[in-house]
């Protein structure tokens, strides 16, 4: 069964258009625990077509499972500050991010707040966004509740939701993922568009396929070479599809050693990031990227002056809170990954900067996000935690030390081994993964342990 809580979304009323004097109004309602509604943006959309458009295919990713059918019917995530306003979600399995960045341009109109909500995404507000048109004056107002699209305003609509784990788990593993993507390729949005084509519409084929840079184009084969993106579950990549046609450009990240992708379909204004598990049975939320920077010790004075240095900004430059808090650069690097994994920081790999968002959820009622790494912990309490050679070099490079451990199981001991090469276990989860997925626990009980150590 899939571990989650149970949340409340509130919402002072439903998402939706209306036309008044001969203009469309479009209202997202937001929620908040504190039974506020936040009041973010109002005023007039650029690109009504395209906008519609974006926010169907956000939609269309956070309503779908791409792995085994089951219903997914969570609402996005909408951070908002001067310079833009940007929606968040994941897919149903959780093995697809989906994000959309509306600059401040993209609007005639002001930001009002600053802060993280849950938008409502109902099913006549999908229908709404449909008939958008470029024709039309669309007036847009974010948590805005003068713009109301039921009878009283006194009321508010709930949602209750089965808040699954692995949601909250993705958005810390995917700002974990993205700083070690790297750009592979650019095409226009023709060319583009003829590649996104050529995808098979369904999930065959089972094999991965490869995308391969072909003249100014993109071309699919299903061997890997050079340079090639790996693409497990094409249908996963398809979705963006309808956005191709309003594009300028298509840039393809790719992520080499974890096999993961992303697929950054730009605009005039604006942009559309979409980014694929190594495999469609994977969701991002097991893939344990963050474990071993979690699994180091936290510096709490540190980390809340990092975090006193967030204020919802687009772009969180590491080295001016370094600057700013006098900490070394690493200290802060790890402050951001640690406030990532608690939803209050998300990584932006096209501008190369983290960004604040905190996550509008009740993340006290969480205790079970990072099962490896209280696994890990648990090990090292209960002494199953044995040194074996400690600070010993490689015999082939002297330069190079290797740290190696038994560690106490039910049933056996494994035997894991730190080097600057690369960490190594007997475990059954290692043999499977080989590191792809993140540390076993045995790694990182190893780790903290050696951690530990060193610190004296």
């Amino acid at each position: 069964m899939t571990a989650a809580f149970d949340h409340t979304y509130e919402y002072a009323y439903s998402s939706g258009i209306r036309a008044i004097d001969n203009k469309q109004h479009l209202a997202l309602a937001t929620s908040s625990p504190n039974h506020l509604q936040p009041y973010f943006f109002d005023g007039q959309v650029r690109s009504p077509k395209l906008f519609g458009d974006m926010l169907i295919t956000l939609s269309d990713v956070v309503r779908t499972h791409f792995y085994l059918p089951r219903p997914a019917l969570l609402d996005p995530v909408l951070t908002s500050n001067e310079q833009l306003l940007r929606l968040e979600g994941f897919s149903g399995c959780c093995g697809v991010y989906a994000r959309v960045d509306l600059p401040s341009d993209f609007f005639e109109g002001e930001c009002h707040g600053k802060g993280t909500t849950n938008v409502d995404f109902n099913a006549p507000m999908r229908n709404a966004l449909m008939r958008l048109r470029d024709s039309e004056k669309v007036e847009f107002a974010v948590g805005k509740q003068e713009v109301a699209l039921t009878t009283s305003h006194e009321s508010t609509i709930e949602k209750k939701v089965k808040l699954p784990l692995r949601w909250i788990k993705g958005f810390s593993e995917v700002q974990a993922y993205q700083p070690r993507l790297t750009l592979v390729m650019e095409v226009s949005a023709a060319d583009g568009l003829q590649f996104i084509r050529s995808l098979p519409k369904t999930s065959a084929p089972k094999q991965p396929s490869y995308a391969v840079s072909r003249g100014r184009g993109i071309r699919l084969t299903q061997r890997p070479q050079k340079g090639a993106v790996k693409i497990s579950g094409t249908h996963r990549v398809r979705v963006i599809e309808a956005l191709m046609h309003k594009a300028t450009s298509l840039r393809v990240w790719s992520d080499q050693e974890g096999e993961t992708s992303a697929w950054e379909v730009c605009f005039p204004i604006g942009s559309f990031f979409l980014m694929i598990s190594p495999e469609v049975y994977r969701s991002f939320s097991g893939e344990g990227q963050v474990l071993s920077g979690l699994g180091q010790s936290i510096n709490e004075a540190a980390l809340s002056k990092v975090r006193a240095q967030l204020t919802w900004q687009s772009e969180v430059n590491p080295i001016a809170i370094a600057e700013l808090t006098q900490l070394p650069i690493a200290e802060v690097d790890q402050a951001l990954l640690v406030l990532g994994s608690r939803g209050l920081a998300g990584f932006d790999v096209a501008t190369g900067h983290y960004f604040h968002r905190e996550l509008p959820f009740e993340l006290e009622k969480v205790d079970e996000l990072q099962p490896r790494l209280k696994g890990a912990r648990n090990l090292i309490e209960q002494g199953k935690v044995t040194a074996i050679r400690a600070n010993g070099q490689n015999q082939e490079n002297a330069s190079k030390t290797i740290k190696e451990y038994e560690i106490s199981g039910s049933d056996v001991n494994h035997r894991v081994r730190l080097s600057e090469e690369g960490d190594h276990c007997t475990c059954v989860w290692f043999s499977k993964y080989q590191g792809k997925r993140g540390p076993c626990k045995h790694i990182l009980a190893a780790q903290i342990d050696a951690e530990n150590t060193a610190k004296g």
